[in-house]
């Protein structure tokens, strides 16, 4: 039997990486492309040379190139090989400085004339009140104050690990190109599509940037006090650490049982309140010393109450569950034999045939059945529902527990209508089936097992409606031995590797509070949703997505990968100190207390900074960034003695005159972090901020779409969250309920309204 056509099968797409840093915009500019392989399509990435001196040894590039065609190129050619390869491409990606790209002919515009049906998505170089940005991750984070959200092991700004500017561009433009190819199906004319890193980091925050005028005590915690998550990980006997996590209900409870802890009188929420869960720790720590971690994982395992391990970048792609799921596979690398990389982090396959949909704008007329909790899967529904699906979310009669969750709730929710629907009580069934009638994609990520209990499982819904799009979004994949846990973002930063990344060379793991895990879990499904909507309008055959929290968490450090000889080779390393990767990427102290990031791209960048220092004793060429220990460079502690003399703001201006990469660091706490998103002019005509009335907390600003898709204006979704079964009564109605049995299904709590 001859294998299933991929979604793109067909579809050829070409990466344009033009003198761009792979530790500066790695994942901007080779993610899109990646993904777009997975689903099927045939992926040039061309790149041009020489490359970025910062890049030297970072070899990350050799796992993210895996089923790629490479190209390389001088930048003076570029606009020749450029216009070759658009004559048969369907999708360009186009990453690098407008003088390169634009200033040479290369973008929508000057392709669109010869290539009409071509879609062109732009990552731009980022600006904001204060000027241009180059796209290199330090600077839009330092300039951005995302550096002081990080709670390290020292006070001030900590370096940032995790490339959330860049892996939110990513995701954006391919979200917006895969819309753009849905449309041109139906039309034959192609689009663009415009992100950059700066609108990237904004979406990946999304949790902890709002603001409203009568905040919530949960909205004050995260929006402006930034209230301490305890970090619940814990160093074994053999210096390995062990990550726990209590979410599920009576999983605390549960724990403390497990291991003879005291049980607690006020609960978890109220423990972690009070600060009591800290004083516990005290002595689990003491605990947990007492063994080796493989001890307590096997002691620990298999219970609501979950345990993790702590592992280094790339150590998760050894893991056996990782292998049984597809997210670890080999790959023969030409330039150094067999390696295990990140495979595919979603599946899209063929489930039957069915009649395919007309054509709207973008996903206009597409009716998406959300289903989903917590961020991560309600996320995936917000993008769907921003490209103009019609996103019906449906919840407890009762409400969806996280509606307590204020800042989270907002977080994936905009944009929706909302039913109120109690799916355990018999009379829910009826009104299922005609949902299912309804919608053309259906999407969850409820627990494995759930959505048979419940009455949403594939099986059932296709037996309604064969031609829906059907999506699970799980934590752990459909088999394993984890299949069956819980997950969340929080375990996931410990088994991707970014918790121990973040925390520094031989240092305790730092945890990023900010579920930028969960909200890359959610923009993977909605990209696999909208390759499924092709390929059922290009073929008739509609299909089955699967998505996990884990495959996104270990792309976002997808960089790293294992040698055939099983060495890890994760990437540049944070010093224990967590000021950066080396002399020319990293954070520096200036002599008044504040702060400073350098991000040294090039040789030239490098000489003009030794002009600037005038320290003799540094090198001629920029040092490598470290990438197997911890240990400061003695250019490091030379540049930090000098950079001490001055304030740091008096250096950046001299950097800056002289053009080297440096911005200062905004020292924020998270009220005016969230402030200087949200108010600076130029985010705001940009439309990165969204505004609309929620309910009591009146006035509502947070991060927008972070994408701009043309030529025709984007059909967007409404600027709202919905109350409570606001919208139960229309949809029944729409639903073909009449009025006596919409009340019936009311008075016996089966629905609910707001």
């Amino acid at each position: 039997m001859s294998e299933a056509p991929a979604p793109l099968a067909g579809i050829r797409v070409v990466e344009i990486a033009a003198g761009v840093s792979v530790v500066g915009a790695g994942l901007a500019a080779n993610l899109p492309g990646g993904l777009m392989r997975d689903f099927g399509a045939d992926v040039t990435h061309l790149q041009t040379v020489p490359a970025c001196s910062l890049d030297s040894g970072v070899e990350s590039e050799r796992a993210w190139n895996r089923g790629k065609r490479i190209i390389e190129t001088a930048i003076d050619d570029l606009p020749q090989v450029v216009q070759k390869l658009a004559a048969d491409a369907d999708i360009l990606f186009l990453t690098g400085d407008e003088s390169v790209l634009e200033g040479r002919g290369i973008g929508y515009e000057s392709l669109a004339r010869s290539h009409p049906s071509l879609i062109v998505a732009r990552i731009r170089p980022s600006f904001d009140a204060s000027g241009p940005l180059p796209d290199l991750e330090l600077l839009v984070q330092a300039r951005a104050g995302v550096l002081t959200q990080i709670r390290g092991h020292r006070p001030g700004p900590v370096f940032c690990d995790l490339p959330i500017g860049s892996a939110g561009a990513a995701l954006a433009a391919t979200a917006g190109a895969l819309a753009c190819l849905y449309e041109r199906e139906a039309t034959g004319v192609g689009g663009w599509v415009e992100t950059s890193l700066y609108d990237g980091m904004m979406a990946m925050l999304s949790m902890i940037v709002g603001r409203v005028e009568h905040p919530s005590s949960s909205i004050e915690g995260k929006w402006i006090r930034s209230d301490p998550t305890p970090p619940l990980s814990f160093c074994c006997a053999d210096g390995n650490y062990i990550q726990l996590w209590f979410g599920a209900k009576g999983a605390y409870e549960a724990f403390l049982d497990h291991i003879d802890d005291p049980p607690s009188e006020a609960g978890y929420s109220e423990d972690m309140r009070s600060g009591a869960i800290n004083r516990r720790s005290e002595r689990w720590a003491e605990l947990f010393a007492t063994r080796d971690r493989d001890h307590w994982m096997s002691h620990l395992g298999g219970h609501d109450f979950r345990c993790e391990p702590v592992l280094r970048p790339g150590e998760a792609l050894l893991d056996p569950h990782v292998v049984e799921l597809g997210l670890s596979v080999k790959h023969r690398d030409p330039a150094g034999g067999e390696i295990t990389v990140l495979g595919p982090v979603a599946k899209v396959a063929p489930a039957g045939r069915c009649a395919p949909k007309p054509g709207g704008r973008l996903l206009s007329g597409v009716r998406v059945l959300d289903l989903s909790a917590y961020l991560a899967g309600p996320v995936s529904a917000m993008v769907l529902g921003e490209l103009g699906a019609d996103v019906l979310k449906v919840e407890p009669a009762s409400g969806d527990p996280h509606r307590v969750v204020e800042f989270m709730f907002a977080a994936g929710q905009r944009g929706k209508r909302a039913l109120g629907l109690d799916l355990k009580a018999p009379e829910a069934a009826n009104v299922l089936r005609r949902l299912f009638e309804w919608s053309d994609v259906v999407h969850h990520n409820s627990r494995i097992g759930l959505s048979d209990r419940l009455g949403y499982d594939e099986a059932t819904v296709r037996a309604v409606n064969p031609g829906v799009v059907y999506c699970h979004a799980s934590g752990f994949g459909p088999s394993g031995p984890r299949a069956l846990l819980p997950l969340n973002d929080h375990l996931m930063q410990a088994l991707s590797g970014a918790e121990a990344a973040a925390g520094g060379s031989g240092r305790p793991p730092t945890y990023l509070d900010w579920g930028a895990i969960d909200i890359a879990s959610g923009w993977v499904a909605a990209c696999s949703i909208v390759a499924a909507l092709y390929a059922q309008r290009r073929t008739g055959t509609t299909q089955t997505v699967s998505s996990t929290l884990l495959g996104a968490g270990i792309m976002l450090k997808s960089g790293a990968f294992a040698t055939a000889q099983g060495t890890i080779v994760e990437g540049p390393v944070v010093d224990a100190n967590q000021t950066g990767y080396g002399a020319a990427y990293r954070l520096y102290e200036g002599g008044d207390g504040s702060w400073l990031a350098l991000a040294v791209s090039d040789t030239q960048a490098w000489t003009r900074l030794l002009s600037v220092v005038g320290a003799e004793a540094l090198p001629e060429e920029p040092p490598a960034l470290r990438s197997d220990d911890g240990l400061p460079q003695p250019s490091e502690t030379i540049l930090e003695k000098a950079f001490s003399t001055k304030p740091a703001a008096e250096w950046v201006s001299t950097l800056q005159a002289a053009g080297v990469p440096a911005v200062n660091v905004a020292l924020d706490q998270r009220a005016d972090f969230v402030s200087r998103l949200l108010d600076d002019p130029v985010n705001r005509v940009l439309g990165r901020v969204v505004s609309f009335e929620w309910g009591p907390r009146g006035r509502l600003e947070q991060p927008a779409f972070p994408a701009r898709i043309g030529p025709e204006p984007r059909p967007g979704a409404p600027a709202r969250i919905p109350a409570l079964g606001e919208h139960t009564d229309e949809v029944l109605a729409d639903l073909g309920l009449g009025p006596r049995e919409r009340q019936d299904l009311s008075a016996a709590a089966v629905t609910g309204r707001g």
